[in-house]
């Protein structure tokens, strides 16, 4: 499982990329299932139902949440991406490229609640059959730059290739130009 970025979570409601809950159910879950502390973790879901008395993890979640909704995203370093081209691309972005149907300003995600078919985006849906929903949430765009690899399932090295899979997967005839442009202002984020 890919772990998302723990910044910039104020605004996203369903932070793992398939979609199974929000910061509270992905603390609870890593620190219970993942790093095996004493604490409460239940969802039918998975059939996971791990109670420790006492329960040394649950009260502790609160205050580990108001510190990652605490967390401010980082502004892309000013060297980072062509400015010009970023300005064009953010017009691809709105426009031709269709990117901002899912991924909304200001988090540029959809707030967490839409959640698609692999197909729909021509993913591989090896990573969200293994989730509960068996779909992927719309990844928030900010900082994108700063956390590599890209799509729901890591597959995509660069932003280029995030721009060339969505431009034949949604067939939306994007010039050379246009693609290079979009990946700027990704990179911009």
């Amino acid at each position: 499982m890919l772990i998302p970025p723990a910044y910039g979570l104020a605004g996203v409601n369903l932070e793992t990329y398939t979609g199974e809950g929000g910061i509270p159910y992905w603390n609870a879950y890593v620190a219970v299932t993942q790093m095996h502390g004493h604490g409460t973790f239940v969802d039918p879901r998975t059939g996971d139902a791990i109670r420790y008395n006492p329960d040394r993890v649950t009260p502790k979640l609160p205050a580990l949440q108001q510190y990652e909704l605490s967390l401010t995203t980082p502004p892309a370093p000013a060297d980072s991406f062509n400015a010009a081209a970023a300005v064009r691309g953010q017009t691809v972005f709105f426009g031709a490229g269709t990117c901002a149907n899912c991924h909304v300003p200001p988090q540029y995600t959809d707030g967490g609640f839409g959640l698609h078919n692999p197909a729909e985006v021509c993913a591989d849906g090896g990573l969200a059959t293994r989730g509960t929903t068996g779909k992927y949430r719309t990844t928030p765009l900010r900082a994108l730059s700063l956390h590599p690899p890209y799509y729901h399932d890591g597959s995509l090295a660069t932003l280029a290739d995030v721009v060339i899979h969505y431009n034949t997967c949604l067939n939306l005839g994007l010039s050379a130009g246009q693609q290079a442009d979009l990946e700027q202002f990704l990179k911009s984020l």
